[in-house]
């Protein structure tokens, strides 16, 4: 099985971040499993950190062709599964109406995984923002009776990237603080909000907080791309009734990347 894992994060700004993706992809996938970490094109975002970028919906709408560019051709290059490696699921929905092979993002994973395993989530991000986008994301999801408000924790992108290579008491100790304000209003899962977050908390061994499991975004983001590529195996895929999963005949996406200057997709061969 080889699963595209697109990150919104640019390969260069902290490379320890996504070597450690790598080194913890080989302890959580199954025996077999390749994964590829993709990142964003470098300088993208500028002068900016990507989680400065992200909440705006212009912005995001533009880099979300990005993520269409490399779905396209994760599928033309035989990848048997992609995924989104973002809490907010960008262009996840696009990306299942163009493609054949199955689609999972680290948001929706997570947010179902802790439906197992709590009555009542919580996310909890760092950046100002993301707290009302995380929330119109999970009433998207028809989870709004079992997610409560995103909570925003006190730290930085530099502070959560300093931690990627060595785990930071201080930052871990904010995450804590902040869970059990949530836990006190009812979380009994807990989403770090965004992944950079997620492997910040993961990598300094922190699973768990009074009882409440810490739901691990690369975990739930790989174990659900092998789970829906079991289905895929057994004939279960996705729907292609209604809008939302509707897919465009081949010609008109053709023409209508040719007419905006997408760049051609191809099998490699």
């Amino acid at each position: 099985m080889r699963i595209w894992y697109q990150s919104l994060v640019e390969g260069g700004r902290v490379p320890s971040y996504f070597e450690g993706l790598a080194e913890r992809a080989r302890l959580i996938a199954r025996p077999g499993v390749e994964v590829k970490f993709a990142s964003m094109p470098e300088g993208v975002y500028g002068p900016h950190a990507p989680a400065e970028v992200v909440i705006y919906p212009y912005m995001m709408s533009l880099h979300i062709q990005f993520i269409l560019d490399n779905a396209l051709r994760a599928q033309a290059e035989g990848y048997d599964v992609f995924a989104v490696g973002s809490v907010q699921d960008p262009g996840l929905e696009e990306v299942r109406s163009l493609l054949d092979i199955p689609v999972v993002s680290y948001g929706e994973a997570a947010m179902h995984f802790a439906c197992i395993l709590g009555s009542r989530f919580v996310v909890i991000a760092f950046q100002d923002g993301f707290d009302q986008m995380m929330d119109l994301r999970i009433r998207r999801l028809g989870l709004a009776e079992r997610g409560l408000p995103t909570m925003l924790m006190d730290a930085t992108f530099k502070d959560v990237g300093r931690a990627q290579g060595n785990p930071d008491d201080a930052l871990v100790d904010r995450f804590i603080s902040t869970a059990r304000e949530a836990i006190a209003r009812g979380a009994e899962a807990i989403i770090p909000g965004q992944l950079y977050l997620s492997e910040a908390i993961a990598r300094a061994g922190v699973t768990r907080i009074d009882e409440v499991p810490i739901i691990d975004g690369l975990v739930s983001t790989l174990k659900m791309a092998e789970a829906m590529t079991d289905f895929k195996r057994f004939g279960i895929s996705v729907t292609r009734r209604g809008y939302t999963h509707a897919r465009p005949p081949a010609d008109m996406v053709d023409y209508a990347r040719r007419l905006h200057g997408r760049p051609e997709i191809s099998d490699g061969k």
